[in-house]
Formats: C-alpha cells, sequence, structure tokens
C-alpha cells in the first residue's frame, strides 16, 4: 500500500486507520493534493479543514494555525496517529460540526458523500465566515453532482469551479451571504415511526426515513424480558434502542457509533442511556451485555469495505455474556456467515428476504 506522500520537498507518511486489507487505497486522494496545490499561491495562516478524513492536511500544513472540524472518532485517531508517525506535535484543536469554531478566514472541504453533511458543514462555515471568507472544496470528478453547486450557491455569491486534474476538482467560494440565522440553524431532520417523531441531525445515515435494513430488523426483534443490559453497536440515530426501550423499558441501553452527530442524535430521541462515540466499542466491560444489536455500515464514503464490520464481529463476541445473544441485520449480498460462524458456536438466520438477512448469533 502507498504511504508515502512527497509535498514542498518534504516526505510525509501517511497511513489508513482502521487498517484495511485492500492495497489499492491510500491515505489521501488526489482532490485533497490539488486543494494543497491551490494552497500555495495563498497566505492563509489561520486553517479551518473539514473531511480531513486521514490527517493529509494536518500533516502538510503542520507549520499552519490548522484546526480540525470531526466527525468520526477513527477520524480522530487516524489524524493523531499520523501527526505522531511524522513526528508532528499532536496539540492541535479538534471541533464537531455543532461547536463554536470561531472565525473563518479559510476553510478546506474533501466533499463528503453526504450532501447533507457538506451542507451542514457549509452553514456552519455561513456562521463563522466573514467578508474575505474563502472556501475551497476538493471532489474526484466520478462523484460530483449538480447539487454540489446547488448547495454552495445557497451560501456563496461566487462559486468557481476548477479545470480538472488528476481526475480531481475544486469548488472556491467567495463572498458569502446574509444569509437567514434561522435557516443557518435549521439543522435537525424529523422523522415520523408509527405514532412519533425522531430527530436526527443533517448528515446522519437515512435522512428522511427509518431505512429499509433497520425497518426489517425492528420487524422481527422481540427483547426478552432477562435481557437488561443491551448494546446498540452503529446505533445511528438511536432507533433500535428506542424500540428496546418501548419493550423492556427497565433495560439499560448502551449506543455506540463512530459518528459524532449520530450519537447526538440519538441523545435527542432517548434518554437514561449510556453514549459512546468510538469506532472500537471502547468504554465497555467484557461479558457485560444480554443483547447486542446491529445493523452495521459497509459502506467507507465512496468505498464498500467490510474490514470495520469483520473487527466489530471480534469486539461484538468479547463483550456478549455466555448466554447472551447478538441480533444484526445485513444485505444479503454480503456473504457474513462464514465470518461469523468462526466466531459464534450458533449462527441462524431468523429472517430474511430479497434484501435482507437477519442473524442471530450466540457464543
Amino acid at each position: 500500500m502507498e504511504n508515502k506522500l512527497l509535498h514542498n520537498s518534504n516526505e510525509f507518511i501517511l497511513n489508513r486507520y482502521p487498517e484495511t486489507n485492500d492495497n489499492t487505497l491510500r491515505a489521501w486522494s488526489n482532490a485533497e493534493l490539488l486543494v494543497l496545490n491551490y494552497l500555495k499561491n495563498l497566505e492563509h495562516q489561520n486553517v479551518h479543514v473539514f473531511n480531513d478524513r486521514f490527517g493529509v492536511w494536518n500533516c502538510t500544513l503542520h507549520h499552519k494555525n490548522v484546526r480540525t472540524i470531526w466527525t468520526y472518532a477513527s477520524q480522530k485517531k487516524a489524524v493523531l496517529n499520523n501527526l505522531s508517525s511524522n513526528n508532528l506535535s499532536t496539540n492541535i484543536i479538534f471541533n464537531s460540526p455543532l461547536e463554536d469554531i470561531g472565525e473563518v478566514q479559510l476553510a478546506l472541504i474533501k466533499i463528503p458523500k453526504s450532501l447533507e453533511l457538506f451542507e451542514l458543514f457549509l452553514k456552519q462555515i455561513s456562521k463563522y465566515s466573514v467578508e474575505n471568507t474563502q472556501v475551497v472544496c476538493g471532489f474526484m470528478t466520478k462523484y460530483f453532482s449538480k447539487s454540489y453547486l446547488t448547495i454552495a450557491e445557497k451560501y456563496f455569491e461566487n462559486v468557481e469551479q476548477s479545470k480538472a486534474w488528476k481526475k480531481a476538482r475544486l469548488l472556491v467560494l467567495r463572498s458569502p451571504k446574509k444569509v437567514l440565522k434561522i435557516e443557518i440553524e435549521n439543522i435537525i431532520n424529523t422523522i415520523n415511526w408509527k405514532e412519533n417523531r425522531l430527530k436526527q441531525y443533517l448528515g446522519v445515515f437515512s435522512s428522511d426515513k427509518i431505512d429499509i435494513g433497520t425497518q426489517f430488523l425492528l420487524s422481527h426483534l422481540k427483547v426478552k424480558k432477562h435481557e437488561l443490559t443491551v448494546l446498540d453497536v452503529a446505533s445511528g440515530n438511536g432507533i433500535i434502542s428506542y424500540e428496546v426501550l418501548q419493550q423492556l423499558s427497565n433495560a439499560k441501553v448502551t449506543l455506540v457509533d463512530d459518528f459524532n452527530l449520530a450519537i447526538e442524535s440519538s441523545k435527542l430521541n432517548i434518554e437514561n442511556a449510556r453514549f459512546i462515540c468510538t469506532d472500537t466499542i471502547e468504554g465497555v466491560t467484557e461479558n457485560e451485555f444480554d443483547l447486542i444489536l446491529s445493523n452495521p455500515p459497509f459502506h467507507f464514503e465512496h468505498e464498500n469495505n467490510i474490514d470495520i464490520t469483520l473487527y466489530l464481529f471480534r469486539r461484538i463476541k468479547k463483550c456478549l455474556k455466555v448466554e447472551g445473544r447478538f441480533l444484526m441485520v445485513a444485505n444479503a449480498h454480503l456473504n457474513y456467515k462464514t465470518h461469523l460462524v468462526k466466531l459464534f458456536s450458533s449462527v441462524q438466520i431468523i429472517a430474511k428476504n430479497t434484501k435482507f438477512i437477519i442473524y442471530e448469533c450466540k457464543c
């Protein structure tokens, strides 16, 4: 796997975290390099970076005052790991997309797969922008959407697209518009679910409805009376835990998700639970749970990658009580059973349709 990047006569070692078995992948894209090429003509010392997934900008711009807006716990680890590997200071500022980020003079964005998340970034920048704020957005041309322009033009008067370079392009945004405060602060979606309404921040998976995989799992979920300790892995807006508590109100529920906006969303929907933003189920003890539930992700931005899910399976087994069970819904085309049977003594398919399979696993 390529992990050496030469920039401005300096060599940087950049590794992906979490690790992957796909040797074609690397810790940076040409979109991020194109952004760096553009910056050679700018003298800004204060830089806000968004979606710097593995820390390429944090490392190459270490001589500037960089403020990193983080969205994933694994992203934080990747940035810090790569700074440390290159003997660079790890004393950097992290903010979430919901926090005060201070005056924005120059912002860099690697445009995420989620258009909602892209808009949330621009809302935050708009809130803290000044007259001469400039935003440089990088993307690979194969992922271009006209929505990029539509969203950008809501918040900036001047939106320019660069020529392509190694299949990457830039959007350069200048002259922030005077957007109504109510529009900037409109960052929560409301989802109708049965007789109730759930909330979640922009960018959280399945923005206008509960996704059909989770719905399939919930239609077959029957929590047993003795299953009082429950772990919800890749919890999203918390709908699975919400349904657990509808069935067993005295259950002690722990929600874990790598995405900080997912955890913050679940706090809007559930009270008296434990919320942990982590990619590795940190913060829980082994043999703690009677029931573990999950609709695990297999997308990593634009990549399909089950390495992360397979790692979660190993951690889930350690967290499960001896008599506990693990219920998971997965896309039917993913051959998870071959991996699950290597870890669990019992792996049963309790429901399936043309798109999804629900597995029940026991130690």
